[in-house]
């Protein structure tokens, strides 16, 4: 039995490019709390980010390398929400 079988796009929303928002959003946050930011504004500037980078990722790619637009859809909402998620949790 593979572990990656359990990671894969059908059996979970969660791919390998999850755990690098998750980072993105740690490192940021942490980067905008040593510029001065606090509370909301770094969530806010994370938010911002990582949906700056999912736009980016569409103007690039569109949906095809995902099958479909629903399956881009909730991959994007994924990793907006693990990159905002994390923010939040930094600065708690």
């Amino acid at each position: 039995m593979k572990i990656s079988k359990y990671f894969s796009w059908v059996n979970s929303k969660l791919n390998v490019w999850s755990f690098w928002h998750l980072l993105g959003g740690l490192f940021l946050s942490k980067v905008f709390m040593w510029c001065g930011f606090q509370g909301m504004n770094v969530i806010m500037l994370v938010l911002f980010m990582a949906l700056l980078w999912e736009a980016i990722e569409w103007k690039f790619e569109n949906y095809k390398p995902y099958g479909s637009l629903k399956a881009w859809a909730e991959d994007s909402f994924l990793d907006v929400f693990i990159a905002t998620a994390c923010a939040w949790w930094m600065v708690l």
